[in-house]
């Protein structure tokens, strides 16, 4: 189940369309051997869930720390305060915060460069993952997107099940 956050000391991972119920239940099993912070940026952590793959065992659920942002101003400060330890660090949905229109594009650029010296900074000892989904069709959205590709030194690409238009006969 790890396998699905690809977490490795010293080196960051980006998780492109991570099944979203696989990626927290991974998370719980996580927890299972260690503390981890999780930075949720898109609304995608669901408690519920954590607490059922932990079995409702309040230890385990408990080595799971969140803190979320709204924006990505909000997501920035939380990443440039996060330390970097032997807390392994997730981060959920992080360009969902970047997808605001009414923040300028050079803003926005700035503020990715600047998280990814901090991803860099974050995954020296104990590892980063962070996941993203695919962008809005519109310019800015697209360029970073692919920007935080090219800086990921290690990318996992998940492809969405394709869903059956046949329909079941009664008959």
């Amino acid at each position: 189940m790890n396998n699905l956050l690809g977490l490795r000391p010293t080196q960051w991972n980006l998780i492109i369309a991570p099944p979203q119920k696989q990626l927290l239940i991974a998370i719980a099993h996580l927890a299972y051997t260690t503390e981890l912070m999780v930075l949720d940026c898109g609304r995608r952590f669901d408690s519920t869930v954590v607490a059922r793959a932990a079995r409702g065992r309040q230890e385990i659920i408990d080595r799971v720390k969140i803190q979320r942002a709204f924006t990505c101003f909000e997501a920035v400060k939380l990443i440039e305060q996060l330390p970097s330890g032997k807390t392994p660090i997730l981060i959920l949905d992080f360009l969902s915060t970047f997808h605001d229109e009414n923040i300028k594009p050079q803003s926005r650029k700035f503020l990715l460069e600047t998280s990814i010296s901090h991803f860099q900074r974050l995954s020296r000892r104990a590892g980063l993952v962070v996941s993203v989904y695919l962008p809005p069709a519109f310019p800015d959205s697209i360029y970073l997107f692919e920007r935080l590709r090219a800086a990921a030194p290690q990318v996992s690409k998940y492809e969405l099940a394709a869903k059956s238009s046949a329909q079941l006969s009664l008959l």
